[in-house]
């Protein structure tokens, strides 16, 4: 054997005479391949005026010198072409492309490297089986190729779980993602055992909620909503089931403003038993109608022992409720500027001596939409002024006990009372009315002794009864 096997560097022999020429050839040889980097492979004619130690690729189509040397490393030596033929595996640099190829099958091409892919990387830390890529820094760097960058999280399933957890001393303290189903929700806790949601986006409607409430936003409605109260309940619960009531009318008439309403509604519903007065201050968010009802088959068995006011601009109802004050000066109904308020089926009992069943002196617009019983007595049973109305068509009024009053219907200051095809059944005490100062009292042609009492009504300062 003569020569190498894998370069084909020649041997010097036994005996050899000018030893160093194979030296030197072999020498060649191995500065030619030796971190084989050539300049080009695209080039087919020999350069006319090389470099010592300039190295190409010979390519297809070779001209000149090159002519059939396909696939052959050209290296310029000692002012001639020197050509070496690759064998399988051979590795070269090609500058012009910056690119690493390998001699394969016949030819060369781009070189690629099988590497085993580590199950778990660990840098600065240890990674574990659940923990596979783990890394222990003051920060880390996602960066852009291109136009930007992407994290992706993927999970299998929609029960499943894609989400980035936020932890102290390891312990989870807040977490967002598809916690479980596909809505984008943040949750936190306080210590990595209870968590609350605090946004919850619906991925149908693209609406984010906010279960824990939200400062300095209002929950926008998507449907009609009740909240209840109950004497045994608390203004700590949430209000939205009868197993979680609020304990006071005033606490749910206040959540209730909170809302954006969204041109929906929002009823009050009252459980039977006693309850405080409230008032509502203005109206709901978003052009929605509040109802606080109590019991319409028997409003007795809801008994407000304070009065309800109604401030400028609501639009209200009331009913299935029996209203009874001891304290003076409080009216069963107050109703304020701009306000229309509907009447349902209801129980007036007695208020004190200087106070109304039903009182307005603003402009308001009152609605009876239901019959309804008087059981106490009043300073006025409707006392309407300042430019309100109140009007009810076939309604039933119904006295027990013979109630008395200063008078039972009052109006002044152009204030309207309208009651067309009503009934009266039974009897009180006092003036059946008084029409004052441009007040109407519009029967449609009743009696003066129609409304009850016991004594006739006066139409003083252009009052008009009719």
């Amino acid at each position: 054997m003569d020569k190498t096997q894998n370069l084909n560097l020649p041997y010097i022999l036994p005996s050899q005479a000018q030893k160093h020429v194979t030296h030197n050839e072999a020498i060649r040889a191995l500065d030619a391949m030796l971190h084989l980097a050539v300049l080009s492979r695209a080039v087919t004619t020999p350069p006319e005026n090389p470099t010592g130690g300039d190295r190409y690729i010979v390519p297809a189509g070779a001209t000149g010198v090159w002519s059939g040397k396909e696939t052959s490393v050209a290296a310029w030596q000692d002012g001639a072409w020197a050509f070496y033929a690759p064998r399988e595996g051979w590795l070269a640099h090609v500058l012009d492309e910056n690119r690493m190829l390998v001699f394969k099958a016949g030819g060369w091409t781009a070189a690629a490297f099988a590497v085993a892919i580590p199950d778990q990387v660990g840098i600065n830390t240890s990674a574990d089986a659940t923990n596979r890529l783990a890394v222990a820094a003051p920060a880390s760097l996602f960066t852009n190729t291109g136009a930007g960058h992407q994290l992706k999280i993927n999970k299998a399933a929609v029960g499943d779980t894609a989400s980035l957890l936020y932890q102290t001393a390891w312990s989870g303290r807040a977490e967002m993602g598809l916690a479980g189903n596909d809505a984008f929700s943040i949750k936190v806790s306080a210590d990595g055992a209870t968590f609350r949601q605090a946004i919850v986006i619906d991925p149908a409607t693209g609406r984010p909620a906010f279960p824990s409430g939200a400062q300095g936003l209002r929950e926008q409605l998507t449907a009609d909503r009740t909240y209840h109260v109950a004497p045994a309940g608390s203004d700590g619960n949430d209000g939205l089931s009868t197993s979680a009531p609020f304990a006071t009318l005033q606490k749910a008439i206040d959540t209730a403003l909170a809302l954006d309403c969204a041109r929906h509604d929002v009823t009050i519903q009252l459980a039977d038993g006693t309850h405080a007065g409230a008032s509502v201050s203005r109206p709901l968010l978003g052009n929605g109608r509040l109802t606080i009802r109590g019991n319409e088959t028997t409003p007795a068995s809801v008994v407000l022992t304070g009065g309800l006011s109604f401030a400028n601009g609501v639009h209200a109802k009331v009913s299935g409720l029996r209203i009874t004050i001891t304290t003076d000066l409080i009216h069963a109904l107050s109703v304020g500027n701009g306000v229309t308020l509907r009447i349902g089926r209801m129980e007036f009992g007695a208020v004190g001596a200087n106070a109304d069943h039903i009182f307005c002196d603003n402009p308001c617009k009152i609605l009876l939409e239901d019959n309804y019983t008087i059981t106490g007595g009043a300073r006025r049973h409707m006392n309407i002024g300042g430019g309100g109305s109140l009007s009810g068509t076939g309604r039933t009024f119904t006295l027990t006990g013979t109630p008395a009053f200063t008078q039972f219907a009052a109006t002044s200051h152009c204030g309207t009372i309208a009651l067309s095809s009503a009934t009266v059944v039974g009897s009180a005490t006092g003036s059946r009315y008084i029409a004052d100062t441009n007040g109407v009292i519009n029967t449609f042609g009743k009696a003066t002794t129609f409304l009850p009492g016991s004594t006739a009504g006066t139409n003083p300062a252009g009052g008009i009864y009719a």
